[in-house]
């Protein structure tokens, strides 16, 4: 079969934006809990919150890598849609842009 090469430059650009947010959500979790560190520990939730930020982290990395192989299968039907409806709206605005 052969597909559009504009399918695979989106799924590169959706993977790579969606592993700089996982990037991102580590980031930031990382400084939240640094921050936190001395009131967590005054109140004795540094390991209970230490052990909850990293399931929040594992599952939000675990669902967007799912997510990613999820479009690599089905990259044709989900990107394939998209690019429909791109090409009929540059057509529409083509065809206005000629008329006016």
């Amino acid at each position: 079969m052969n597909q559009d090469p504009r399918i695979s430059t989106m799924f590169r650009r959706d993977s790579a934006a969606a592993a700089f947010a996982v990037v991102a959500v580590w980031l930031i979790y990382a400084f939240t809990f640094w921050s936190m560190w001395k009131a967590f520990e005054s109140a004795n939730l540094l390991i209970p919150m230490a052990i909850l930020g990293a399931i929040v982290l594992f599952l939000n990395t675990a669902s967007t890598f799912a997510m990613i192989r999820h479009y690599s299968e089905d990259k044709s039907a989900i990107y394939g849609t998209d690019i429909y409806y791109l090409d009929q709206i540059r057509k529409a605005r083509q065809h206005k842009g000629a008329t006016e």
